[in-house]
This record gives structure tokens, C-alpha cells and sequence, in this order.
């Protein structure tokens, strides 16, 4: 007797050992579950990147549809007052009333449910059509480098911008400012035929710079001041 009850609890002992394992427990853990997919940016349709916009202050916006998203953000600024329209929608075009005559930029956010990640599309700029004119001005600089808030080390400093205009067949040219006061005056170049220019500063500070865009009929736009600080 004392016998078989030896041989059932050794038998007990082992099978709870292998449902133990089976189970998953003890060093085997448990698989953890697949990351997230983020948002992928969507791509611009319309208006078209350096355009001249329809007539009216109504503009329909368009984009393609992103993966792993559930709405989208549109921002759109005004280039001259710097004022900012943005609206949430689940669609992929969205229409809205703006001030015509005015430059602006646009682009897209990607947004899911199931995380924080976002996705921002490419920036595209157009002019909404006023009253007729010959010629629109350029539209204001984007500055690339030195980023806002930026420090670099003194010496030669890389000064980098993006330019654009909604007439194709201009040529613009650029004069550059740099300075310490803000806004800055002193001109280091007129004129300048590339969007970017080397620059020597030795002195370690803060900076503030701007680029006026120029183009061939005598329109001209200004970029706005970027800070940086400059480090021995």
C-alpha cells in the first residue's frame, strides 16, 4: 500500500512538471505582442507645389491616402502674416476659405488610434489668385542651415535656403543678412545667384539672419529672422 502511494505522488509530481511547461511558465515566457504600425505621410495633390491658384477664396486641398492612418491634420500658413489655418479630417480633401492674393504653404499630418506617432507630408507652397497681375512676387525664403536655435563653432559658417516662385520663367536672386541685432541690416552679399553662401564668424554671440528674394521684374519677399549662436 505504502508503496502504490509512492508511486501516485511521483506520478502527480511529474505530470504537473510537464503541464508547467507546457504552459509556457517558468523560463519560457510569453511572445510580446507586434509593435504598432506607425503613420506613413501622405502625398500632395493639389494645389500643386509652386502654383498659381484658381480664382476664388474657396481652395479644395487633396492628398492620397497614407497607410496606418485614421485622420489627417492640414496646416496651412499664410507667408505673409505668418498665420496658421489647420483643420482634423478623416477624408483625403478638404476645402477651405482663405484670403486671395496671398502666398501660402500647405501640408499633412498623419494620424492613427492606435499610437502617438505621426507622419508630416512634404510642404508645398501657391499663390490664391486676387486681382490680375503680371507678376507675383517670390515666395519668401525657407531657411535650411543654421537651423533656428541652433549653435555652431565659429570659423566659416555654411548659410543655406530654399527659393521659389510662382512665375517660372524668373530668375531670382538673393541678399543675404546677417547680424546681431534682430532684425539684421548688415547686408553680407547682394545679388547672390545660389542658395547658399560661406561666411566667416569668429566672434562667439548670438545671430539673427534673413534672405530678401529677389526676381527679374522687381517683386521681391523676405524670408523672416532665424536665431543661432555662434561657439568658440
Amino acid at each position: 500500500m505504502k508503496k502504490l502511494k509512492y508511486i501516485l505522488f511521483i506520478s502527480l509530481v511529474i505530470l504537473v512538471s510537464c503541464k508547467g511547461k507546457e504552459g509556457g511558465g517558468g523560463d519560457g515566457g510569453v511572445d510580446p505582442p507586434p509593435p504598432v504600425p506607425s503613420p506613413k505621410a501622405a502625398t500632395l495633390s493639389a494645389p500643386a507645389k509652386n502654383s498659381e491658384c484658381l480664382d476664388g477664396e474657396n481652395v479644395e486641398f487633396k492628398w492620397a491616402a497614407s497607410e496606418n492612418t485614421n485622420s489627417y491634420e492640414i496646416v496651412i500658413k499664410n507667408l505673409l502674416t505668418q498665420s496658421l489655418v489647420t483643420q482634423t479630417t478623416t477624408s483625403t480633401t478638404v476645402t477651405i476659405k482663405l484670403t486671395k492674393g496671398q502666398p501660402y504653404s500647405w501640408y499633412i499630418i498623419s494620424k492613427s488610434n492606435t499610437t502617438t506617432d505621426t507622419a508630416e507630408s512634404e510642404k508645398w507652397k501657391f499663390y490664391l489668385k486676387g486681382d490680375p497681375v503680371a507678376n507675383y512676387s517670390p515666395f519668401p525664403a525657407d531657411l535650411i542651415s543654421p537651423k533656428s536655435e541652433a549653435t555652431v563653432s565659429a570659423g566659416s559658417i555654411k548659410f543655406e535656403w530654399s527659393g521659389s516662385d510662382a512665375d517660372s520663367g524668373d530668375t531670382l536672386t538673393y541678399d543675404i543678412y546677417v547680424d546681431t541685432s534682430n532684425p539684421p541690416t548688415n547686408r553680407i552679399k547682394a545679388n547672390h545667384t545660389s542658395s547658399s553662401i560661406n561666411h566667416p564668424i569668429n566672434n562667439a554671440g548670438t545671430y539673427y539672419w534673413k534672405i530678401i528674394t529677389k526676381d527679374n521684374s522687381g517683386s521681391n519677399s523676405d524670408s523672416g529672422v532665424s536665431k543661432f549662436k555662434v561657439a568658440n
